[in-house]
């Protein structure tokens, strides 16, 4: 039972990365995510290329009921949960 249960979720693993492959291969051939006028070939996807990107991020445009030192927590929180599945993943296969 257990042998065939490492089989299901290696099966049910390499279906989800071939997913988030084909899923990754579509976002670019479809160019979803990049801005009109604002080509930077490859770095088109890294926002920090945008000219004067610190207007969108700037505490006059984002609005929220939390302070900005919770949502850079949250992202460094959620940065250190993905390291470790990364890390836990490696291990396991």
């Amino acid at each position: 039972m257990n042998s065939t249960l490492k089989k299901i979720g290696k099966i049910i693993g390499i279906l989800f990365v071939l997913g988030i492959v084909v899923l990754a291969v579509y976002i670019m051939v479809n160019g979803l995510g990049l801005v009109d006028g604002l080509d930077f070939g490859a770095g088109a996807y890294y926002y920090a290329d945008i000219p004067q990107f610190s207007k969108y991020v700037n505490g006059e445009h984002f609005k929220s009921s939390f302070p900005m030192w919770i949502h850079i927590a949250l992202f460094l929180a959620w940065g250190a949960v993905i390291y470790k599945l990364w890390i836990w993943l490696d291990k396991k296969f």
